[in-house]
């Protein structure tokens, strides 16, 4: 059974900085997909990177924390707070959604939005994921599942990461492994939504990865960690997430905690040490959307 890989760019719109680094990774290196956040401040640029690299598979990184909206307040009551922001993070959106302030309704609305905003730019979306990765949380799912339904996208994101402790640590560097333990753990608690994840695309007849990995190297990759998992892609169909970008100015103003470690994952998906890996390894590159995938 063959090998697929997709490497996966998130926050393509979110500054200009991450739009050079997705440009040159699709122009000059291994990349073949990437997620647009629609509310991002670099959106229109993004589109241009877009339409600049027609064989980039594009979706939509779905926003439902930290950013504002696309839809005004009174739409979607309980989504926002009272300067106008999308909750602070995925704990206080499942808050939200448990208490019934938030309502799927509501969810839906925004996301529906985001996507329409995407399709309107003359970019046909071929898979959906979402900023720090909320629709694990079936509430989201069921209205991330209405909207692919709506437009036909055949495909979301398997958020649940499947490196062990095992297979990574050794590639971690000493100063990381604090973040790296905690990154992981938070994949494992993730794991309790999976049945649930997956019986849900199931009965809406969706796609997703047969396997995923990125949560806990998110912000620590290196070379090292690169070769490992290169090395243990499995057969079938896998999707790793990166963070290329420029660490300038406007990501700095931004907030985001991951700054220079942007530019080690585009340097990272420039190099000719990953192209030799995937040539030696005898790795198939994918994209969302394609027949082979």
């Amino acid at each position: 059974m063959r090998r697929s890989l997709i490497i996966n760019a998130d926050d393509l719109g979110y500054t200009r900085g991450i739009n050079r680094a997705v440009d040159l990774c699709a122009s000059r290196g291994m990349l073949q997909s990437a997620t647009v956040m629609a509310g991002g401040n670099a959106f229109e640029d993004a589109v241009a990177v877009a339409k600049r690299n027609p064989g980039l598979s594009i979706g939509v990184h779905l926003v439902l924390t930290g950013l504002r909206p696309l839809s005004r307040p009174a739409d979607i009551p309980g989504l926002v707070d009272g300067e106008g922001f999308l909750p602070s993070g995925p704990d206080a959106l499942m808050g939200g959604l448990l208490s019934g302030r938030i309502s799927r309704r509501a969810v839906y609305r925004e996301l529906e939005l985001q996507v329409t905003k995407v399709l309107d730019h003359g970019i046909v979306p071929t898979h959906l994921d979402s900023h720090k990765h909320v629709h694990l949380l079936p509430q989201v799912l069921e209205a991330v599942v209405a909207v692919a339904s709506r437009f036909s996208i055949g495909w979301i994101r398997n958020p649940f990461d499947g490196c062990s402790v095992r297979d990574l640590y050794p590639t971690v560097s000493p100063g990381c492994r604090t973040i790296f333990f905690k990154q992981h753990l938070k994949s494992r608690i993730a794991c309790f939504f999976r049945p649930s994840f997956f019986r849900i695309l199931r009965r809406a007849g969706l796609r997703a990865p047969d396997r995923f990995s990125g949560v806990s190297l998110t912000g620590i990759w290196n070379e090292d960690s690169l070769r490992r998992l290169i090395r243990r892609v499995p057969p079938g169909l896998s999707e790793w997430m990166l963070h290329p970008g420029d660490c300038d100015e406007e990501l700095l103003h931004q907030g985001s905690r991951l700054r220079e470690s942007r530019e080690i994952e585009r340097d990272l998906l420039l190099s000719p040490v990953l192209r030799e890996l995937v040539r030696e390894s005898r790795i198939t590159l994918a994209a969302f959307g394609e027949e082979n995938a």
